[in-house]
């Protein structure tokens, strides 16, 4: 007798709030919209069998039906098989999952959390809308990723009931309790941005005393993101040309080829690997004639990674075929306010058959090493080689006096390729290529020059004025705005450069392309963690 008295008081708190949840369960099979009929809520009892097809009482009105089945499966203990039955049924409905949920919090074991608090967590959670809590899913699953400690990434309330199910970890008890406060203040710093923070604040105020510190930080969101102020998110968009009736010649204009655009994006920190955070399908073929609207509506429907990038460091890395290593991505805008990326993040191009080429990687990790070896902060511009054609070797009718501005390396005049060989051979440590002519495809000469440094030389960064303007002012303006220091902080000056004078085309910030290649984030495998960014003249790691 003592045991049965024992066993029951340790249980009535629970059964009670057990009972409070029964118009949750039955609210939330209410939004499903199959079970509005009649006949499919009478097929559902009918598939469960007794005890519970026996024990409920017949309402035409949904809501009461759904109480009464509710109300039988926990009288009987069948909550379970209603939740498996519903998950069955509906388990691409997020309603369902709410369900499963709840059913996991009022029939499972105890959890890391109050049952009543997780009920009010999911009645506030359920009143947001449907997509919140896609950005705090995306950042915890990259955390958990980059911790070596992955988790099943679903729905809301997919996450959230794994976390509050989640095994005792014999090493680590308190394991599950702290993993599942750490996604409550992802989502109350997304409530936030939502202007809906009071919501989880007021349920994270209610923790007892020893989660003080999740507390102080439901009372000062703001304080939130400082543990964020590391984290790194690399966006890439790829541009891949592919041509349905065979090979094009080279001075082809990029209007006539065919592209397909492909995205992918990576979530890191400092000093940790980059893990791979989500992609999308490839578009369709289209010309390149309609890049510019095709691209814009590309980012305006992907919106995750920019959702998980918020507070974090953003970088976004067009990988572009030869046809358009010269393209002007960074003016694609950001959001449907129309404000272009580059006034917003750095944004650079890279070079997609070398990223996909990994039998010349060796020279290009070379030249990324060399990038501020040995260099003392200084000005890191006068670092930068240049090379323009020469009169003999362009077409008169064509020819302008290019500048190529002094630095540390004598600017070189192609009269050929072979001209850039030998240069580059006599500056081993030359890692940042200007060009003093703009990379045009109809310039058979840039062409070559450049082709050439990318897959035989291995250069990892070039930058040039697409509007042909005078090289020497590019250099002014950067130094003008944020003089990089080392050149591992071009993509900062370029930035910088490109707010000034936003709203003026012809200026020169909106002119520059900085091819940056960063061999240290390439890898076959797109699944697997990137190595990260390394300091510049690093290497690979």
């Amino acid at each position: 007798m003592g045991r049965r008295f024992l066993w029951f008081r340790g249980r009535p708190g629970k059964l009670f709030v057990g009972h409070r949840a029964e118009p949750l369960l039955a609210a939330i099979l209410a939004d499903i919209r199959r079970f509005q009929s009649l006949e499919d809520r009478l097929d559902l009892l009918h598939d469960l069998g007794p005890p519970l097809r026996d024990t409920v009482d017949q309402h035409n009105r949904a809501l009461d039906h759904l109480r009464a089945i509710v109300r039988a499966g926990r009288r009987t203990g069948t909550l379970p098989r209603l939740k498996d039955a519903v998950l069955e049924v509906e388990g691409d409905d997020i309603s369902a999952e709410w369900f499963a949920l709840v059913v996991t919090v009022v029939t499972g074991a105890r959890g890391p959390l109050p049952l009543g608090f997780m009920l009010d967590l999911v009645r506030e959670l359920r009143d947001l809308p449907r997509e919140f809590g896609e950005r705090a899913v995306s950042l915890y699953v990259a955390e958990r990723r980059a911790d070596g400690r992955p988790v099943d990434t679903g729905p809301l309330p997919y996450v959230l009931q794994r976390l509050y199910d989640a095994r005792v970890d014999g090493d680590n008890p308190t394991a599950r309790r702290t993993d599942l406060l750490r996604f409550l203040v992802l989502l109350h710093e997304e409530a936030v941005e939502w202007g809906e923070g009071d919501r989880i604040g007021r349920l994270l105020a209610r923790l007892p005393a020893r989660d003080t510190a999740v507390r102080e930080i439901a009372a000062h969101p703001a304080t939130a993101w400082t543990a964020a102020a590391g984290r790194q998110v690399v966006i890439q968009i790829r541009v891949q040309e592919e041509e349905p009736y065979g090979p094009v010649d080279d001075d082809v204009r990029y209007t006539r080829r065919h592209y397909r655009l492909r995205g992918f994006y990576y979530v890191g920190a400092d000093g940790a690997p980059y893990e791979f955070g989500g992609s999308t399908d490839p578009t369709e073929l289209f010309t390149g004639a309609e890049l510019e609207c095709r691209g814009k509506e590309f980012l305006l429907a992907w919106k995750e990674p920019a959702e998980v990038g918020r507070g974090a460091h953003r970088r976004y890395e067009f990988l572009l075929p030869d046809s358009l290593l010269g393209y002007p991505a960074e003016r694609w805008p950001s959001g449907s306010a129309g404000v272009p990326l580059s006034l917003n993040c750095l944004v650079v191009v890279r070079s997609l058959m070398r990223y996909d080429d990994i039998s010349i990687h060796d020279r290009w990790t070379d030249r990324w090493s060399a990038l501020d070896q040995d260099c003392t902060p200084g000005d890191a511009l006068a670092r930068i080689g240049w090379i323009s054609p020469g009169a003999d070797s362009v077409d008169n009718s064509r020819y302008k006096e290019w500048s190529c501005p002094n630095g540390k390396y004598p600017p070189l005049r192609l009269g050929s390729r072979a001209d850039l060989e030998a240069w580059l051979r006599r500056h081993a440590d030359l890692a940042c290529l200007g060009l003093g002519a703009p990379y045009d495809p109809l310039d058979e000469l840039m062409l070559g020059a450049v082709r050439d440094a990318l897959f035989y030389d291995g250069i990892p960064v070039m930058v040039w004025r697409r509007d042909g303007g005078d090289p020497g002012l590019l250099l002014e303006a950067l130094r003008d705005g944020r003089p990089p220091a080392l050149l591992a902080e071009l993509p900062h000056s370029v930035l910088e450069t490109r707010q000034q004078r936003r709203h003026d085309d012809e200026s020169v910030g909106h002119n520059i392309t900085l091819l940056w290649d960063d061999p240290t984030l390439v890898f076959p495998n797109q699944f697997s963690p990137m190595t990260g960014m390394r300091a510049a003249g690093e290497g690979a790691a």
